[in-house]
């Protein structure tokens, strides 16, 4: 069949073999088994490759958005962690000015009014004077503590009863 089939693509089928014709380029005829099929729009190939596309999709798409939630979780902590290592580094800096004898001396000379052995402190009235150390002094006042004297009261009267 190979032999018949080479012959026939080689040569005409009533030319004789003794007569050699300029091929410029040669026509060849096909049997009607051999010619191709055109092919079809829609083929039970291209369902199935459907197909699998679809069911590889569904499989795919809850670990692919598991993989996106993961990723924006990582960016997250790790902007959490650059925050606190920022924080870390400027308490680090504020430890070491408590380090400081100078520092300290500076820290309570402002916030408690101490002042070294000899010295005199005159805290002058007035705008942004010791009315802004008074109003510091009263937020940090406790507020009025009720159950401390219901607590005396009821120490009063197991005292006295009897």
């Amino acid at each position: 069949m190979r032999s018949q089939l080479s012959g026939g693509i080689r040569r005409k089928p009533d030319s004789a073999p003794e007569q050699k014709v300029p091929a410029a380029a040669p026509e060849v005829e096909t049997p009607d088994e051999l010619r191709p099929v055109p092919a079809k729009a829609f083929s039970g190939r291209l369902l199935v490759l459907a197909m699998v596309m679809v069911a590889i999709t569904v499989l795919l798409a809850p670990s692919v958005r598991t993989y996106l939630q993961q990723r924006s979780d990582i960016a997250v902590a790790k902007a959490e962690i650059a925050e606190a290592e920022a924080t870390q580094a400027e308490l680090e800096v504020q430890l070491g000015r408590w380090e400081d004898p100078a520092y300290i001396k500076q820290q309570a000379r402002d916030r408690i009014f101490l002042v070294m052995p000899g010295e005199k402190r005159y805290l002058v009235k007035g705008e942004n004077g010791v009315e802004e150390a008074e109003q510091l002094a009263a937020e940090e006042e406790p507020e009025d503590l009720r159950w401390v004297d219901s607590l005396w009261d009821s120490v009063k009267k197991s005292a006295t009863a009897q």
